[in-house]
């Protein structure tokens, strides 16, 4: 048996240990449906793809020279059977007319294959409960939905915070003094995870197929208003990536894509049909982005100074 002062608890999505160290709350929005194509071009190499597809976004990357990775987004907790033929039969029949005219060929190639792997995609915000002696990391403290791809993104942030808490401590032996300071960690953390957190989930919602005329002009704008470029894509990206970690900034252009939307909807003629549906848009946007950063902690993500632990020092050995 060996024991540790100090135990950091990564044991990924399916974490058995969670419940002992924090109040889960996992939501199961979509799975997805994965599949490697070989031997073909995206259209832009190098570069990764979502395509907006129906009813959700389709991602393709290249993982080597010669291969490139599909995810299916399938929304639900259920997805059609590999082993009886349903799965194939649904990405022939609803999938591959919408990907690009390069990748067909690839992709029915890989769906006989009969290649193809399925995993839930799951969204969990950070509800830790400060525990003497453990502390929580990665997928199995905080997820999102990975449509954007931010998990190694808020796990690296993590771990560096982390780094740099412990690394004026020279004994982490009292564990309940330990504890208290490690409490900074979950505020200290807020403005990377919670920015990429609330992207993720938000882009998801937009991103995703609806018979709402108010949901289809938002998912519209935001392809042009990141079409636009400059300041349009950069700001964007760089909430993304964890380079922005400004939650400001993200409620900013989120909002700045919806007002484009309703622009393009009054302009150059605004009727009261077009006036109904943009007062829908902004209405719809903001019961995408308010619930997301309710659950992430209004306080934490966008004054995180006025929470106390904000200010813990180092215990004194």
């Amino acid at each position: 048996m060996a024991y540790a002062p100090l135990t950091i608890v990564c044991d990924g999505g399916f974490s058995n240990l969670r419940r002992s160290l924090s109040n889960p709350k996992v939501d199961v929005p979509s799975c997805f449906v994965g599949l490697i194509l070989e031997n073909c071009e995206l259209p832009h190499a190098n570069h990764g793809h979502v395509i907006i597809a129906d009813p959700s976004p389709i991602l393709f990357y290249p993982i080597s020279s010669t291969e490139i990775r599909c995810l299916v987004d399938v929304p639900g907790q259920k997805v059609p059977s590999v082993s009886n033929g349903e799965m194939a039969h649904y990405l022939k029949t609803m999938v591959a007319p919408q990907i690009p005219p390069q990748l067909y060929t690839a992709f029915i190639t890989a769906v006989n294959k009969g290649n193809i792997r399925t995993m839930t995609n799951r969204s969990m915000p950070a509800a830790p409960q400060p525990t003497p002696g453990a502390l929580l990391l990665g997928d199995a403290f905080n997820m999102r939905h990975p449509l954007t791809g931010g998990g190694m993104t808020v796990a690296l942030s993590d771990i560096v915070l982390l780094r740099d808490l412990l690394r004026p401590l020279h004994n982490l032996h009292d564990a309940s003094a330990l504890c208290r300071y490690l409490e900074s960690f979950y505020t200290l953390r807020k403005p990377v995870a919670s920015t990429i957190n609330t992207l993720a989930g938000a882009l998801y919602k937009v991103f995703s197929a609806s018979a709402d005329k108010a949901r289809e002009e938002m998912r519209e704008a935001c392809f042009d208003y990141l079409s636009l470029g400059g300041a349009f894509s950069e700001g964007p990206i760089s909430l993304l990536s964890g380079l922005n970690p400004h939650p400001i900034s993200l409620v900013l252009h989120f909002f700045a894509v919806a007002i484009y939307g309703v622009g393009r909807l009054l302009l150059p003629f605004p009727s009261p049909t077009r006036i109904w549906t943009g007062a829908r848009l902004i209405s719809g946007a903001s019961g995408i982005i308010f619930p997301i950063i309710r659950a992430e902690g209004v306080r934490q993500m966008f004054f995180p100074a006025t929470v106390p632990a904000y200010y813990r020092a180092p215990p004194v050995d």
